[in-house]
Formats: structure tokens, C-alpha cells, sequence
């Protein structure tokens, strides 16, 4: 697969076959992920990658409860009715093979404590990358992923506990990673109007903002903003 193929056919996925999944394929994914940018080069990423299956059963479940809670009925504030309709979609996340969890790990202090925050934000922005790449180096081998950023909703307490991660590591975001069988999604162009127009506990809003992409004028300037 192309690069720019990889990139723009990439799409969460949320049903898996439970296929392990080959540990150089894993590792070519990984690889992937650290090749992105960081600040000062400081690389402040840690993968925790789940393959044994009780343990990925439980990081899917607890994934799909925080879904639930955290996203849907805290943030979204989706009706009742509609998120019991939204959790049909993880009915068989239990078959997710493998999990990497992606955690923000300092480990070289290169920046005053004045500058923490400005530091966090661009760690954070590497991390991103380091998904990203993850995702379309995935995509470019046939493997799904979607990207889970709910463990940041309670601090990542329930995942660090469950995996033995350490209270200065900061989770930032999971994916599911395995073979799946869903084709690839249509995008059709989306309209600012459903960004400007979305209501939380509008469960019409919430399906027209998960359909599409922004056309390109509309998020892109030349030279000047506007």
C-alpha cells in the first residue's frame, strides 16, 4: 500500500477477529511510532503492548466502560436510549487480539518547572505523531486500529492499575490492534454547519458529526487566515 493510501484509507475499527497478531507486525507498527518528531529529540513515549488474551479481555472492557461512562454520558450527554444503541458497536470488542497503550514518560528535564505546561502540550503533540504513525503503518499492513483517548477522563487510574504502570507515567491514549474484516469507509465531505450546529444530547448531531471530513477550503489558508 502507498503511503497516501495508508494515510486516507486508515479508519477506526471496532470489530476484530481474534487472530494474534504476528509479533514482527507488531514491532513494524512500533518502530512506526517512534520515527515521529519530538521536542529536543526527547522521545517522551512508553508502549505498553497487551497481547495475553485475559489481560487484553480486560483492558477491552474497561475501555468500552469508560466509552460509556466518561464519553457518551458525561461529555456527550447522550440520551439513555441512544448510547445503549452506541454499545451494540463494541459487542465484540472482547476478540481485540492486541492493545498498545501509549504513555507519556519524561525522562530528560529539559525545561524549567515555569515551563511545564508548554512542555506537556508539545509532548502531547509528539505523542499524537507517534499514534498516527502507529496507525498508518498498521493500516499498511491490513491491521485495524482506532484510537481511544478515554483513559485521559479519570487519569488513566483503572489502566495503570490493571497493567503496572507508574504514577509519574501518564496514559495518554489506547488502540486495538488486529485483523478485521470491515471494508474501508466511505468519507464523504462534511459541512462546517455540522460543527457549528452540534448540541450534546442531540443523538442526530452526534451521527452527522461521525460522518465525513471537512472539505479541504475549509480548514486550509493561504498566506493570510481568512
Amino acid at each position: 500500500m502507498e503511503t497516501f493510501e495508508a494515510l486516507t484509507r486508515r479508519h477506526g475499527v471496532l470489530r476484530y477477529r481474534p487472530d494474534p497478531v504476528e509479533p514482527e507486525k507488531i514491532e513494524r507498527v512500533l518502530r512506526a511510532a517512534i520515527a515521529a518528531p519530538s521536542p529536543a529529540n526527547t522521545q517522551p513515549w512508553a508502549f505498553v503492548v497487551v497481547t495475553e488474551p485475559e489481560l487484553a479481555r480486560r483492558v477491552a472492557a474497561e475501555l468500552v466502560r469508560m466509552q460509556k461512562e466518561h464519553v457518551f454520558c458525561r461529555l456527550l450527554e447522550v440520551p439513555e436510549p441512544f448510547v445503549d444503541h452506541l454499545m451494540h458497536l463494541y459487542d465484540d470488542f472482547a476478540n481485540v487480539p492486541c492493545f498498545i497503550v501509549v504513555c507519556r514518560q519524561r525522562r530528560a528535564d529539559w525545561a524549567g518547572e515555569e515551563h511545564a505546561a508548554l512542555v506537556r502540550d508539545w509532548e502531547l503533540c509528539s505523542l499524537g505523531a507517534a499514534m498516527a504513525n502507529l496507525m498508518a503503518a498498521a493500516a499498511d499492513l491490513g491491521l485495524g486500529t482506532r484510537w481511544f483517548g478515554n483513559p485521559m477522563a479519570d487519569g488513566g487510574v483503572s489502566l495503570k492499575r490493571l497493567l503496572g504502570i507508574p504514577e509519574e507515567v501518564e496514559v495518554v491514549a489506547v488502540t486495538p490492534l488486529g485483523t478485521h474484516d470491515e471494508p474501508p469507509k466511505e468519507r464523504p465531505v462534511q459541512s462546517v454547519d455540522v460543527h457549528a450546529g452540534f448540541q450534546r444530547g442531540d443523538k442526530h448531531k452526534l451521527a452527522a458529526l461521525l460522518q465525513g471530513k471537512l472539505a479541504l477550503e475549509d480548514v486550509v489558508h493561504t498566506n493570510r487566515y481568512g
